[in-house]
């Protein structure tokens, strides 16, 4: 009885030395905003980091936040990049000792052909809060989209072989920020590539040129035979390193 009430004492004292601790997470897209509602958000899971246990997860919700914060003013040291509506997760533990955690954020959600994964680890400490910008994560990468064809689309060979076929890709940053030439950011500097197989063997590479709306991309396919097509398109930013890729197929038959 004496070890029961000991082993009650020892674990209400404890309960009671138990900190709230809270941690703001949010994640900002590769020469971008930060990734929010608009996308999907993002996955955050904080782990245990010497057990791997889950401690708490969530998903980021909000605006991609202020583009002139993030965008075009020199940033000073110490001023903040987010605001009260920039998209965020508020993960809550409860500690009575420092803890190392795993932050792992995985996105954007909506997008899962364009999803990267950033992770890193921080000591938190009981009582001491990470708020206001909080621990921001970066998602390299762009989200490519192909739209035409559409997945297993078929088409008719004419009886002279001669089909030509658009190719449509739509491209946007992590964080859904657009693309276009001579924008906030400019296409002009990227390369986006389609690569075409045909019964499994390349076929040929084309590239693909602004289409004259907002993130949206094309190139004209010839296609003279019938059968399974491939399509793979990329992009790259020389400058940043962002890479996107998407891929589809479709039937041509006689």
């Amino acid at each position: 009885m004496r070890s029961l009430i000991l082993w009650t004492l020892l674990l209400f004292s404890t309960t009671a030395l138990a900190a709230e601790t809270r941690l703001v997470v949010r994640a900002l897209a590769r020469d971008g905003k930060f990734v929010g509602t608009s996308m999907g958000g993002v996955r955050v899971v904080l782990r245990d980091a010497q057990s791997g246990q889950v401690l708490v997860s969530g998903v980021t919700a909000g605006s991609t936040g202020n583009t002139q914060t993030l965008m075009k003013q020199p940033q000073v040291r110490g001023a903040p990049l987010a605001d009260e509506s920039s998209a965020k997760f508020t993960a809550t533990l409860d500690l009575t000792e420092p803890r190392l955690v795993t932050v792992e954020v995985s996105g954007p959600l909506a997008q899962r052909q364009a999803l990267a994964t950033s992770t890193t680890q921080l000591w938190m400490l009981p009582g001491k809060h990470l708020e206001g910008d909080g621990l921001i994560l970066e998602l390299p990468g762009f989200v490519m989209n192909v739209v035409t064809p559409s997945a297993h689309e078929f088409f008719k060979l004419p009886a002279d072989k001669k089909l030509t076929l658009p190719l449509r890709a739509n491209l946007t940053l992590m964080c859904g920020c657009p693309t276009e030439p001579k924008g906030l950011w400019d296409s002009n500097r990227y390369e986006l590539q389609a690569t075409v197989k045909h019964n499994g063997k390349p076929l040929t590479q084309l590239p693909l040129k602004y289409a004259g709306k907002t993130s949206t991309f094309e190139a004209a396919l010839s296609v003279q035979q019938q059968g399974i097509y491939e399509v793979t398109v990329t992009a790259y930013d020389p400058i940043t390193g962002n890479t996107g890729v998407d891929y589809t197929t479709f039937i041509v038959e006689s």
